[in-house]
């Protein structure tokens, strides 16, 4: 009888080594909204949350709330949760909570919007004042084609704002007046950050005053809902994420401003803070412009993130379910120890072997599957600072006849393999292919834009001829440039 009661016990021991270990730092995450691009931030926190088990997060939403944020806010800290992170509603109106938070020893990472103070251990987001002077440089440009002669006191803007009182609305408005033209009107109306609120309010000003040369929305959601307003207008968003990315494929929408979420930065960032180790206190994050010419492969990245995404998600929501399991069969054995000794060693020997059967097909197969998950994250990220480097340097190349594939692999330091591969990754095309497009796409904004001829901008643009310049231009564009 003492040899199965010491057997016992080493068998229940062997199991408790075996079952999942618990998280050891409990997370508060406090969204002000629950929208496509705190959605997509909230994926990227649960992929990065699989490289840290010690960490679980508790997400609760205010739904565009200052008071319920703040009673959230306020029920983490009666909770005594390890850190908390906070994309406030509107900045003075949560800041006394977020400051109660940070007093009570609970470090704060405010995410996306800014808080006013300083009391809060780290700052994720982007910079909404730059955001407003890109929204100001593509009005300008949009002016520039409106009239040649630059004449900005007939040119009219309407900007579609988010919430009042949240920093990205007060920094994009102030961004944006800033950097606008001396005598452009500007009207501004509130969406409010959603679709519906922006095609309300967009067509309540539409039943006063006349259309606007162009449009101005904070994001992409309400710069759709302005679209269904008001079609056919110029109309620039802010996100560049799905949403905004297929409305400009789709020619709804004209650009967007990317604003990165980079949830897993947020964590990877608390990780950092609970494992007391140096960190950055305040990130911003870098925005740029997304029109029509990059619109549809970063919609195609984009689209197999969240793909990757939804399919780390399910293999997260397996390991749970099996560790969940290893964990009742623990409990069911020691049950199974207190009623009979004999069914225990039965038990144990049958439930030993089912661990260590689950704990290989995690091993063997949804581990691995991850890390070429993550890789295959990270080379898209890759991809897509490459399409942003790619036509940047092509752009400011478009009236050098010395402009090659050699030449350009030796802008970008690749190899010609390496240039024709990568450039056929994220574009579609070849390298010549790409470099005609762009100038193609240029020599359309000077046709329109400026009293030079065919022959001009043939020869400014480094066709061969008027002749081969035509024919590219009607291949592309459908139709002669004398057509226009």
């Amino acid at each position: 009888m003492r040899n199965i009661i010491v057997r016992c016990i080493f068998f229940a021991l062997l199991l408790a080594g075996c079952t999942g270990s618990q998280p050891q730092y409990k997370i508060g995450v406090s969204q002000c909204l629950d929208d496509a691009w705190r959605q997509k931030m909230n994926y990227e926190m649960e992929r990065e949350l699989l490289l840290h088990p010690e960490m679980a997060l508790s997400r609760r939403i205010a739904y565009g709330s200052n008071e319920l944020q703040c009673a959230q806010i306020d029920s983490f800290i009666a909770e005594r949760v390890d850190l908390l992170i906070v994309s406030p509603n509107e900045a003075e109106q949560v800041k006394p909570a977020v400051t109660r938070a940070y007093r009570a020893g609970i470090p704060v990472i405010v995410a996306d919007r800014r808080v006013t103070g300083d009391e809060w251990t780290a700052f994720i987001g982007g910079d909404n004042y730059k955001v407003g002077q890109l929204m100001a440089e593509w009005v300008r440009e949009q002016c520039t084609k409106h009239n040649s002669q630059f004449k900005s006191s007939n040119f009219t803007v309407l900007e579609v704002a988010g919430l009042p009182g949240s920093t990205p609305a007060t920094l994009r408005h102030k961004g944006l007046m800033d950097d606008l033209p001396e005598g452009v009107v500007v009207h501004s109306v509130m969406g409010r950050w959603y679709k519906e609120n922006a095609r309300e309010a967009v067509s309540a000003y539409l039943r006063d005053h006349a259309i606007p040369d162009v449009i101005v929305a904070h994001n992409d959601l309400m710069a759709i809902g302005a679209a269904e307003a008001a079609g056919g207008v110029p109309i620039m968003g802010v996100d560049g994420i799905q949403p905004g990315l297929r409305a400009i494929v789709e020619g709804k929408i004209t650009c967007s401003a990317t604003y990165s979420s980079r949830g897993d930065m947020v964590i990877a960032t608390a990780a950092q803070i609970l494992h007391g180790e140096p960190f950055v206190r305040d990130t911003v994050l870098e925005t740029t412009l997304v029109d029509a010419s990059i619109a549809y492969p970063m919609l195609r990245q984009d689209e197999a993130i969240t793909r990757d995404l939804e399919t780390l998600h399910l293999f997260q929501t397996q390991t749970e379910s099996k560790w969940r399991q290893l964990r009742y069969d623990k409990t069911l054995l020691i049950i199974w120890l207190i009623v009979l000794i004999a069914l225990f060693l039965l038990a144990a020997g049958y439930i030993i072997a089912n661990q260590v059967k689950l704990q290989q097909e995690i091993k063997q197969e949804i581990l691995p599957q991850l890390e070429d998950v993550q890789e295959a994250i990270q080379l898209s990220h890759r991809d897509e600072a490459f399409a942003g480097r790619l036509k940047q340097a092509v752009d400011e190349h478009l009236n050098d006849p010395n402009l090659s594939v050699e030449y350009l692999g030796s802008m970008l330091q690749l190899s010609r393999t390496q240039l024709f591969r990568r450039v056929k990754t994220v574009t579609g095309k070849g390298p010549l292919d790409y470099i005609r497009e762009r100038r193609l796409i240029r020599a359309d904004q000077l046709l329109h834009t400026t009293d030079m001829t065919v022959q001009q901008v043939a020869l400014e643009l480094c066709f061969s001829s008027a002749g081969y310049f035509t024919k590219c231009y009607k291949e592309y564009f459908g139709h002669l440039p004398s057509e226009r």
